[in-house]
């Protein structure tokens, strides 16, 4: 009973909490003094996705748990490339964005000024973009690859149409409202599985895939 707790606790509570995070995400600032007073949240914001980043990969190898094969193994791997990226990238451009801004707070108008200008475009840095492209990447191909297995292992279409759209959405960015419906998503095809009668991942055997 615990381990089923603690499994829908990932399965269910990641890609929910997700969901509702990114309607809080800070808006494009329009000044340097508004980016400085969203600077703490921004921040925050950041710290507190990243461990919802690591969970959510999660929740995707546990949709195929009782799974085996070829495209199972894609699956996992993708995702776990998209969990090292993609929390790379908060990093750099969430949290290191968030600190700086902060640290502005108390400086002369001149001085946060250059510092908003300084920051303003990091996400689209060579390096940084590079992380964000390459975690999206692997987030979709984690998806599509696990809606393929679970597909071809017998459940039902719904929830492969929407692990495909968690896939897609979450391409147009991870602030709401594509993060919120990539996540969510995500959430009503699990929801879908996991109560379905006769759940795969029930099952005491794995099933193998080719």
């Amino acid at each position: 009973m615990e381990r089923l707790v603690l499994r829908r606790l990932v399965l269910l509570g990641a890609p929910l909490a997700l969901a509702l995070l990114e309607v809080f995400h800070p808006e494009q600032p329009n000044s340097a003094t508004e980016a400085v007073e969203q600077g703490v949240w921004f921040m925050w914001f950041h710290f507190i996705q990243v461990p919802l980043i690591g969970l959510i990969a999660l929740a995707v190898y546990l949709l195929t748990d009782a799974l085996e094969g070829r495209v199972v193994s894609v699956s996992r791997w993708a995702i776990g490339v998209f969990a090292v990226f993609f929390s790379a990238y908060d990093a750099a451009a969430g949290i290191g964005t968030g600190y700086a801004l902060r640290n502005a707070r108390g400086l002369s108008a001149g001085a946060q000024e250059a510092i908003y200008e300084a920051v303003k475009d990091m996400p689209v840095l060579s390096l940084i973009l590079g992380l964000s492209v390459v975690g999206s990447l692997a987030w979709v191909v984690g998806l599509v690859a696990a809606a393929m297995a679970l597909r071809r292992a017998g459940e039902s279409l719904g929830p492969f149409i929407l692990l495909i759209l968690a896939g897609v959405f979450l391409m147009g960015g991870h602030p709401y409202p594509a993060g919120t419906l990539a996540f969510g998503s995500f959430f009503v095809a699990a929801t879908w599985l996991e109560f379905a009668p006769g759940r795969l991942t029930s099952a005491s055997q794995p099933l193998r895939m080719t």
